[in-house]
C-alpha cells in the first residue's frame, strides 16, 4: 500500500475513473446513437431512395468536432520522466434543430427515445440532445528534448459509442525562469488522432494539430496557476458503410425466387426481362427496387478551424483545469462544396488529474 496520502488518493481517484469509465457506457443502442440509414431522400411507393449525402456530411462534421482531440493542456509538458493520470469531461454544443438537404440531420440521425410498451425506437427523435458529452481517461508520459506523449479512452454520453485516441507534442520554448528567457512564454506544438467505435454503420477518425503559449503563475511554493492560448486545426475522415436505407422494408416480401445464377429454374426469360443471366442479382415475381436501397453515403473529409483558451491550477501532485474552445470560421467556409452548413460549434472542457 502507497504510504504517501497524496500517492494513495492518486491511485484511489485512477481506480475509481477506470470504473466509471467501464461501467457507465450503456450496454444497448441510446437515444442519440446514430443512425445514418434514416438520411434519406425516397420517391415512389416501391420506395426508392438515395443517400442524404448533405445531411450525412452535417451529421459527420458536428459529431466529429465532439470527438476530436481537445488540445487540453498548456504548452508545458510533464517534464523528463514526469506522468500525468487524469478524467476529462467535454460538452459539445450541436445544431441539434438544424436542417441541411431537406432534413433535420440530428433528429432523424439519431435513435430517439423507445416506446415504453414496445420498446421500439421511434422513426425520428423529436428531441435530440443539444450537448454531447464525451467522457475520458487520460494518461501522458513526458519524453526527453521536451516531447510527451498520451493515450486517451472514454464513450460518448447517452451512446453506446466509445472514443480512443493518442497524442504527441513538443515543447519548443518551456521551463525558463531566469534572464531575458524567463520572460518568454512556453510554446507547444502537436497533434492528436481520435477514432469512434461501438457502431457497424459508419466509420469517424478525427486528427487535430494544435499549438498553444502559455505562462505559470507561482502562487506559492506549492501552488501554480497557468493560463493558455492556441489554436487548433481539425481534419474529419467520415467513411459509410453498406446501410439499407429502408430499414423497415423487407425486400425479401417481394416474391422473391432466388439469385441469378446458373441451376435456378426460376431465372426464365419471363423473369428476367431485359437482364442478363447468370448477373447474381436477386429474381422476384414483383418489384426487385428495395434491393437497391442498399447504399453508402460519400466519403468525406472535413476541414475546421478552432481557437481555445484554458486555465491549469495545479496544487503539487493535484490538479485541475478548464478550456472554452469554438470555431473560428463557419464549418462552411471550407465545406462548402458538400453541403456543409450549420452554425459554429463551441466545446467546454473540465480535467481533475495528477502529475508526477
Amino acid at each position: 500500500m502507497p504510504r504517501n496520502p497524496k500517492v494513495a488518493f492518486a491511485a484511489a481517484a485512477s481506480a475509481l475513473a477506470m470504473a466509471t469509465l467501464l461501467s457507465a457506457g450503456p450496454a444497448m443502442a441510446a437515444d442519440m446513437d446514430p443512425t445514418p440509414e434514416r438520411l434519406a431522400i425516397c420517391v415512389g411507393s416501391g420506395p426508392t431512395c438515395t443517400p442524404n449525402n448533405v445531411a450525412w456530411a452535417n451529421l459527420m462534421s458536428e459529431l466529429g468536432m465532439a470527438i476530436a482531440p481537445t488540445a487540453f493542456h498548456s504548452a508545458r509538458t510533464t517534464g523528463l520522466g514526469g506522468f500525468a493520470l487524469s478524467f476529462e469531461a467535454s460538452f459539445t454544443h450541436v445544431n441539434a434543430d438544424a436542417t441541411a438537404g431537406g432534413q433535420a440531420y440530428w433528429q432523424y440521425g439519431t435513435e430517439g427515445p423507445r416506446d415504453p410498451n414496445t420498446h421500439a425506437f421511434s422513426i425520428k427523435n423529436t428531441n435530440p440532445d443539444s450537448l454531447l458529452g464525451v467522457y475520458s481517461l487520460k494518461a501522458r508520459k513526458g519524453l526527453a528534448y521536451g516531447f510527451e506523449i498520451a493515450g486517451d479512452l472514454g464513450y460518448v454520453a447517452n451512446t453506446s459509442l466509445w472514443v480512443g485516441g493518442a497524442d504527441v507534442r513538443w515543447a519548443i520554448l518551456e521551463g525558463y525562469r531566469t534572464g531575458v528567457l524567463g520572460y518568454l512564454p512556453d510554446v507547444a506544438i502537436g497533434g492528436g488522432v481520435r477514432t469512434l467505435g461501438g457502431s457497424p454503420k459508419f466509420f469517424l477518425t478525427t486528427v487535430g494539430l494544435d499549438a498553444q503559449i502559455s505562462k505559470p503563475i507561482a502562487i506559492d511554493d506549492s501552488a501554480v496557476l497557468t493560463p493558455y492560448v492556441g489554436a487548433q486545426r481539425v481534419i474529419i475522415f467520415a467513411d459509410s458503410s453498406v446501410v439499407d436505407l429502408t430499414p423497415g422494408v423487407d425486400p425479401l416480401n417481394c416474391g422473391y425466387l432466388g439469385p441469378n445464377v446458373p441451376g435456378n429454374k426460376n431465372a426464365t426469360p419471363a423473369n428476367l426481362g431485359s437482364r442478363p443471366p447468370g448477373d447474381g442479382m436477386p429474381i422476384c415475381a414483383n418489384s426487385s427496387a428495395d434491393f437497391q436501397n442498399d447504399t453508402t453515403f460519400n466519403r468525406e473529409r472535413i476541414h475546421r478551424w478552432r481557437w481555445m483558451a484554458g486555465l491549469n491550477y495545479k496544487f503539487e501532485i493535484l490538479y485541475l483545469a478548464a478550456q472554452f474552445a469554438m470555431d473560428l470560421t463557419a464549418p462552411s467556409a471550407e465545406n462548402g462544396v458538400v453541403g456543409v452548413t450549420g452554425g459554429k460549434q463551441w466545446t467546454t472542457s473540465f480535467e481533475a488529474g495528477v502529475s508526477f
